[in-house]
């Protein structure tokens, strides 16, 4: 996962109007960014259906960092209230020239939200944790739960891949000199249990061929034990 200079780093690029203006273009707008946005918006899709199979659906959400308001109209297509959050604000200008008044935003850093505790059932964090280190992790997932009423929706990357395995050879054959952090499924269990977080599912951004993915879409609920 990330260090406290990524985190920085992270901070600095996005805040760079040049970059954001071509942040759509190169991540979600080109043929491979339609394809691999398509499939995480399923993902998530999937992760708010399991909300309504246990007769608590998601209606309001808060989508942090909300970047040029990818969720948007993920939210619009299911009739969630939602809130963007984000740290950029040359990303919340993108977002607002794209859906005007229809979005709500706030400018904030994601441990210290300005939101009353239990405010929106659930939040959203996409692309994100890969950025921070562990203890700015724990510190947002902390704050994340102050806010939601139940639910969390979040990525993490995971090791049950392809791309895991190849690490594991080259590294074994000296061509590597340190494998990136990936997640077990232990490992996650405990990282959201040390927070106060339930794991219900991790499921690859893949439906099919889930191996060639190191992404889950992770649904966590707040517990209250």
């Amino acid at each position: 996962m990330g260090t406290r200079r990524s985190v920085e780093r992270a901070r600095t690029h996005y805040q760079d109007v040049a970059v954001v203006d071509a942040y759509d273009s190169w991540r979600y707008e080109a043929r491979r960014g339609r394809r691999r946005n398509a499939r995480d918006l399923q993902a998530i899709g999937r992760a708010l259906d399991e909300t309504a199979r246990r007769g608590d659906p998601v209606r309001t959400a808060l989508d942090l960092p909300c970047g040029t308001g990818r969720l948007v109209p993920l939210f619009r297509e299911r009739g969630i209230r939602d809130f963007g959050a984000d740290i950029s604000l040359a990303m919340m200008s993108r977002a607002r020239r794209k859906y005007g008044d229809r979005i709500r935003i706030l400018r904030c850093d994601a441990n210290a939200i300005p939101l009353p505790d239990a405010s929106v059932d659930a939040v959203l964090a996409i692309r994100f944790f890969f950025h921070l280190d562990l203890p700015t992790r724990l510190q947002v997932l902390r704050e994340m739960r102050r806010v939601a009423r139940r639910w969390l929706v979040l990525d993490y990357r995971h090791r049950y891949n392809l791309r895991w395995v190849s690490w594991r050879i080259r590294r074994r054959l000296g061509l590597l000199e340190e494998i990136p952090h990936r997640f077990t499924r232990e490992g996650l269990d405990e990282e959201l249990r040390q927070v106060g977080l339930r794991l219900i599912a991790a499921a690859p951004s893949r439906r099919y061929f889930g191996w060639l993915s190191d992404k889950w879409i992770v649904l966590a609920e707040k517990r209250e034990d």
